[in-house]
């Protein structure tokens, strides 16, 4: 009988030291997923502010073609100095502005997006940890309740007591 207890000690100890080194190698597993994805967030914020730099360059060059054009035709038509020609210059100037301020809304709330869906993979990582430290934590519960209850449990505690 005694091996058996011994026996069946040593496995069980080997499965809970074994269950806590896999759930360690879990935990590092997530913190480097949780990185990645920090790195990525990043890497698309970037791309998102180049595409946003040519977009906003694209509005500018369009604009100024359009002023360029206007002033063309108010000097070969003699409107130049005219306020139909003045009004069409502060016109595109205006709807410039306006698309330009529309673009970096949309900037912000891009980059808030990303950054809402990062906060939530890190919370998605941190919840794996804890429950990967947690089952950890069960493990040496289990472990000290079987190696209670193999000493004698409460009777063992009660002889000692006396």
């Amino acid at each position: 009988m005694g091996i058996e207890v011994a026996a069946a000690a040593a496995l069980f100890a080997y499965g809970t030291s074994e269950s806590m080194n896999q759930s360690e190698k879990a935990r590092q597993a997530t913190e480097r997923a949780q990185r990645q994805s920090a790195t990525q967030f990043a890497a698309e914020s970037k791309r998102a502010d180049i595409q946003n730099v040519r977009s906003v360059r694209q509005q500018i060059r369009q604009t100024r073609l359009a002023q360029s054009s206007m002033t063309n035709v108010g000097a070969q038509t003699g409107g130049m100095g005219g306020s139909g020609m003045a009004g069409g210059l502060a016109s595109a100037s205006s709807q410039l502005g306006s698309n330009l301020g529309y673009m970096s809304e949309i900037a912000k709330q891009n980059t808030a997006i990303g950054q809402a869906a990062l906060g939530y993979a890190t919370e998605m990582s941190n919840a794996s940890i804890f429950s990967s430290k947690a089952q950890d934590a069960s493990n040496l519960a289990s472990f000290g309740s079987s190696a209670f209850t193999t000493f004698g449990g409460p009777a063992a505690v009660a002889k000692y007591l006396k």
